[in-house]
């Protein structure tokens, strides 16, 4: 390896460990704060097919003038209790997530992506 050569790989590597550094201590954060809305929006879309089913069972008793089975009331009441965890959970683990990007220590960051870095070379 010649000094040059040296030289190129020590400059990319410091490039390419401060844009590391800088992608995580502010371009993370807010990208996670604003995937929050689209997740929750994924969480309810879920919810809501996990309903179909009951919903499509009570309609179709109700069409024949039947009440819906009792079990349908207990299970969309299940499904919406785990939508709002899941909701709150999403919630909690972005912003989390944000608080502690923007947090992180330049070194620690820099440091994971020195082994990654080095890693790469073998």
């Amino acid at each position: 390896m010649t000094g040059a050569a040296f030289l190129h790989g020590l400059v990319t590597a410091a490039l390419v460990i401060a844009v590391v550094c800088l992608a995580v201590r502010f371009l993370l954060p807010v990208v996670l704060h604003l995937l929050v809305e689209p997740v929750r929006s994924c969480v309810s879309l879920a919810a809501a097919l996990f309903l179909l089913p009951e919903y499509w069972g009570s309609r179709s008793r109700r069409r024949v003038g039947d009440v819906p089975i009792p079990f349908a009331y207990t299970y969309g009441d299940g499904i919406a209790h785990l939508a709002g965890l899941g909701d709150r959970s999403v919630v909690l683990l972005f912003r989390s997530l944000a608080r502690a990007a923007a947090k992180a220590p330049p070194l620690a960051v820099a440091g994971v992506t020195a082994v990654w870095e080095l890693s790469t070379l073998f």
